[in-house]
């Protein structure tokens, strides 16, 4: 990829491969015209009636929204920071380059292409693509055919039944997906599944927010659960002791309860 200071043309937006951060732009977008629309309408009633002026301080909730999604988004993407790769990094140097691998939730497809990028191997991604998301199967490879990797395979599927037999990967890694899975109410059904997939040996890590009360029974749980179904963790981390997580992203309802966990799977675990 040309750095910013690249005199050479850049591409046409259509060879270029599209990674959107983890923030849903519509969302984003959606907030910014509520808040806008209260905005202009609360001045609006205030020509003619002064206290009118009150309607549009309503619009404050939705624009601090709007503002924190807008940075998180900038953070998360090369010119803010680049948090959404240095995470990426951070799975990538967890779990090594030997075995078959399996990411879940892989969206556009931009872990896996670094992955397949930085040593040969076999590459599944896997990803249910919901009409709320901003990625899509043809986008991810798509992305893979303009990055010049070949053989990754996409696979529509929910992360609480992966369509693999036990075993099936020597690494498996998932970022900020397992809190998003919806067919289940136990959140840490999908981190079973990740689990039952691996091969004895192999490696494993996960980025979610374990910390976060409102969707798991605090870390403990996470890693009773993990430790459970075979899998021996050897760090527990949460992501503001890696990274230094600027404003917004030190936020509890962005990545302050983020918390990455790695480590294998017994040798003795059972098939």
């Amino acid at each position: 990829m040309s750095s910013w200071f690249d005199p050479a043309p850049a591409a046409p937006d259509a060879q270029r491969p599209i990674y959107p951060t983890w923030i849903r732009s519509r969302r984003t977008v959606m907030f910014w015209w509520i808040a806008v629309g209260m905005i202009v309408l609360g001045l609006a009633v205030a020509l003619f009636w002064p206290p009118g002026l009150g309607f549009a301080l309503l619009a404050m909730p939705f624009l601090y929204i709007a503002v924190v999604l807008t940075l998180t988004s900038h953070r998360l993407g090369p010119r803010g920071g680049d948090f959404q790769s240095k995470i990426h990094q951070l799975l990538i140097n967890s779990v090594g380059n030997n075995g078959r691998l399996l990411d879940v939730g892989c969206g556009s497809g931009q872990l896996l292409i670094r992955f397949a990028k930085s040593a040969p191997g076999e590459y599944v991604g896997l990803d249910s693509w919901g009409d709320d998301w901003e990625y899509s199967r043809s986008q991810a490879e798509r992305n893979a055919a303009l990055e010049g990797v070949e053989g990754l395979e996409f696979l529509h599927g929910s992360a609480s039944r992966l369509p693999f037999a036990n075993g099936d990967f020597g690494r498996v890694v998932s970022s900020l997906t397992f809190h998003e899975v919806r067919d289940v109410q136990d959140r840490t059904v999908s981190i079973t599944e990740a689990l039952r997939v691996l091969e004895p040996g192999g490696r494993f890590a996960f980025v979610d927010l374990f910390d976060d009360p409102r969707l798991y029974d605090g870390r403990d749980q996470v890693l009773n659960v993990i430790v459970s179904v075979g899998g021996e963790v050897e760090s527990a981390r949460n992501l503001s002791e890696i990274l230094e997580l600027r404003f917004p992203l030190n936020l509890a309802k962005v990545l302050k309860h983020a918390v990455l966990v790695s480590g294998t799977k017994s040798l003795a675990a059972k098939e």
